[in-house]
């Protein structure tokens, strides 16, 4: 039955994957033998890109965003012979900038264990907005941009991430599975109860 799950999953990924452009598969065979050009080319392409999803991810910090950003491309660089060019590069860069996120996040923690203990996050699988309400009119002035932002900083990493992926990147489910190895119902669930509690959190700040 396990087996018949994940053969179901793998399908299910596979039929929503976006179909890569003949360009970004050129590109992705010149990197494969290790053109020079086709390192600047994909960090010319994706820096900003990848450099901005990085800095949201961890607080909004620009030392360590400029530390991870430079490991993934390092990383890219180092293992480009392994990748396939069967996802987009960018999320091939996503998913490589996500475990160095989560190292990050797990020294961290072992840092903030010392002092003391870390709150769990509510699991509510309840909707994100009340219906009616848009992202749109969230994004409206500056004032409630600070209390998004605010908002998503307090949210557990997994929460934030795949909220960042979803509606600031624009991926599609089966490209978040790739980058974070869940299936899509377990991103399905995870944006839902993510969506919930951002939804309470601005609540609380409208509040306040």
């Amino acid at each position: 039955m396990a087996g018949q799950d994940t053969e179901i999953t793998r399908t299910a990924v596979q039929l929503n994957k976006i179909p890569v452009s003949s360009e970004e598969t050129g590109l992705a065979e010149r990197l494969r033998s290790g053109k020079p050009e086709a390192i600047q080319e994909i960090f010319n392409l994706y820096f900003d890109r990848l450099y901005s999803f990085v800095y949201h991810e961890v607080g909004r910090d620009h030392s360590i965003t400029q530390d991870i950003v430079q490991d993934t491309f390092l990383s890219a660089i180092k293992s480009a012979r392994n990748f396939k060019g069967k996802s987009h590069i960018y999320t091939w860069l996503v998913s490589i900038a996500h475990h160095k996120i989560a190292d990050h996040y797990r020294k961290l923690k072992r840092e903030k264990n010392f002092h003391s203990q870390s709150q769990e996050d509510d699991n509510d699988e309840n909707a994100f907005m009340d219906k009616g309400v848009s992202a749109d009119q969230y994004l409206e002035s500056a004032e409630e941009r600070l209390a998004i932002e605010q908002a998503l900083d307090r949210l557990p990493f997994d929460y934030r991430q795949v909220l960042l992926l979803k509606y600031v990147e624009d991926m599609p489910v089966s490209e978040i599975c790739q980058i974070t190895h869940r299936s899509p119902k377990s991103i399905e669930g995870l944006l839902s109860r993510a969506r919930k509690a951002l939804r309470d959190l601005l609540r609380e700040s409208r509040k306040g």
